[in-house]
């Protein structure tokens, strides 16, 4: 089984002045594809009742969900100005309550993944719970980079707990804007080799035109074929979630590959990665 925990979020994308509503987040982009390898996912969310009918899809495509009340749910509104998939523009419009001990202590899976959207959505803390109730244990850059300021505007920092969280992850996935932010490096390999100092045992980032991982000391890589500016949102999260079922049957290197023609097929058009 794959467990993925994180907030959906209400997204509000606008391409080329062009507006639209859509389910999101990064465990509603990662389910889909990890159901199309894997027999068993589950994901644990939260968000207010009112708006969980807008993830039905969950449901219809045999994903189990696992549903935590909350006042609000979280919306991001993202703009994308220019044609470069890599160029971004995001802000909080709401939060759905950070995920708490009694949210996981529950849970027991083979592989869990967690891809919080904000800084302080998934505490630090909870990794150690969870270190103990899988064989792998995964996560984002994502929801520990991303900050939100009062009014609701999306920055990136530092992360302070960086050395002494990665030191329990096993995959760890960053995008290009990320791992230079973490580490300072604008060269992936240099990137990727700090990250992998830091403790995580495979690590995973992506880019406008591919992937790269590190793992056992080599970088491997593969190419996109093609993507949409209407099919950018999800990307990192089709990768890694790919990546994460298929690494249970295959070796890294073909994960990768299989990873890379999934998100491609995935970015030529707006939604999660459905077979």
């Amino acid at each position: 089984m794959i467990t993925f925990i994180g907030h959906v979020s209400k997204d509000v994308n606008v391409r080329k002045g062009r507006e639209t509503i859509v389910p999101g987040g990064g465990v509603f982009y990662g389910a889909f594809p990890a159901k199309a390898f894997a027999d068993e996912v589950k994901v644990v969310t939260k968000g207010n009742m009112d708006d969980k009918p807008l993830f039905s899809l969950f449901e219809e495509k045999g994903i189990k969900l696992v549903w935590l009340n909350s006042p609000s749910t979280t919306s991001i509104k993202n703009v994308y100005p220019t044609d470069n998939p890599d160029d971004r523009e995001s802000r909080m419009i709401s939060r759905a309550l950070p995920f708490q001990k009694e949210d996981i202590e529950n849970i027991s899976s083979k592989v869990i993944h967690v891809s919080p959207l904000w800084k302080g959505e998934f505490p630090e803390e909870l990794f150690g719970i969870l270190r103990e109730k899988c064989e792998v244990l995964s996560t984002d850059a994502q929801g520990f980079l991303r900050n939100v300021d009062d009014a609701g505007n999306m920055y990136y920092k530092e992360w302070e707990k960086a050395k002494d969280t990665l030191g329990m992850i096993d995959v760890f996935k960053m995008d290009i804007n990320e791992a230079k932010v973490l580490t300072g490096e604008e060269d992936p390999e240099k990137a990727l080799r700090t990250v992998h100092a830091m403790g995580p045992r495979e690590v995973i980032l992506t880019y406008k035109d591919g992937v790269f991982l590190y793992i056992d000391e080599k970088l491997y890589h593969e190419s996109f074929s093609g993507w949409t500016i209407e099919g950018r949102t999800g990307r990192g999260d089709t990768c890694v979630a790919t990546y994460l079922a298929v690494r249970e049957t295959r070796d890294p290197r073909e994960a990768l590959k299989v990873s890379a023609e999934i998100t491609s097929q995935k970015m030529k058009k707006p939604g999660p990665y459905i077979p």
